[in-house]
């Protein structure tokens, strides 16, 4: 179970909060660290007492001056011995932060309180991982943050930091199950061969969204961008992930997702086709990736 502490309730000392103020919808990314700062004693990643949790808290906030007086991510999980989770909020979800070069505008960061390079793990540990990754679908479905996970690592829905910097963080112990920290659904997920459909039915249309871009079967950048503009141009309401870099297994928007398929999954003649201006037709299209024609 989380327990989420606020700034007020972990009680921040009165200094400038620090970071730009930005919308949730701003990341997409997630960035896991440690704090290397275990507690005292001889579960030195695992936390019992709030008032150890809230004295950690106060530390952070000045414990890296060169990176500002502040709790450099934007929260900070505590493994509780019952094996609950207290996520205490550092910049919080509405501020950039100052945890990881390159990333700090684009990348939410959960730091987890203690150093898991070579000391103990909490006792629950897996289960815990489990429950911040569900907190992350509640922030991506429900608070705002949309976004998330549009650029993801191929093989896990978060990214350590040692997968950018020559750095240990975020220890052996946590970087070896990053991969249970999971918050897309599974039936979000398609494969390879289906995101190929996706970029052949792009580069199809007239004008071809694709741009001539050569088509791979990842949910990369440019397949972001021609997703973007297939939906702008037939005025749809998105719902959902549009996919991330080089992840075959990354979902995409269901309603863009219906549009595209319609014609792949049922049944299709030349006589029922027919030419259809998507910029301004009234009608709602379907797109035969097949030929990359327009049909009603």
């Amino acid at each position: 179970m989380i327990r989420f502490l606020s700034r007020q309730q972990w009680r921040a000392r009165d200094l400038p909060r620090r970071g730009i103020v930005v919308p949730p919808s701003t990341w997409t990314e997630v960035f896991v660290h440690h704090t290397a700062l275990p507690r005292n004693g001889t579960s030195p990643n695992e936390w019992s007492d709030l008032d150890e949790i809230r004295a950690m808290m106060v530390t952070l906030q000045t414990a890296r001056p060169e990176l500002g007086l502040d709790v450099p991510y934007s929260f900070v999980a505590f493994c509780r011995d019952n094996g609950d989770v207290v996520l205490c909020e550092g910049r919080g979800l509405d501020r950039t932060g100052a945890h990881t070069a390159g990333h700090n505008d684009t990348a939410l960061a959960i730091a987890f309180a203690g150093n898991f390079e070579r000391l103990p793990i909490p006792q629950f540990f897996e289960n815990q991982l489990h429950d911040v990754g569900a907190w992350l679908w509640r922030v991506k479905r429900d608070l705002g943050g949309s976004n998330i996970g549009i650029v993801r690592p191929f093989d896990r829905d978060v990214w350590g930091h040692r997968d950018v910097r020559n750095t240990l963080c975020p220890g052996e112990h946590l970087y070896d199950r990053l991969g249970l920290i999971r918050y897309f659904e599974e039936d979000d997920g398609m494969d390879q061969v289906t995101w190929q459909v996706v970029q052949a039915g792009l580069q199809a249309l007239d004008p071809p969204l694709y741009a001539g871009r050569p088509i791979d079967g990842l949910p990369g950048a440019n397949t972001h961008i021609a997703v973007q503009g297939f939906e702008t141009r037939l005025g749809l309401n998105p719902r959902g992930v549009v996919g991330t870099l080089n992840d075959p297994t990354a979902g995409m928007w269901p309603a863009t997702r219906e549009l595209l398929f319609a014609g792949v999954y049922s049944p299709w003649t030349p006589e029922h086709e027919h030419e259809v201006d998507v910029t301004t037709s009234p009608i709602t299209p379907v797109i035969d990736v097949r030929v990359g024609r327009v049909k009603t």
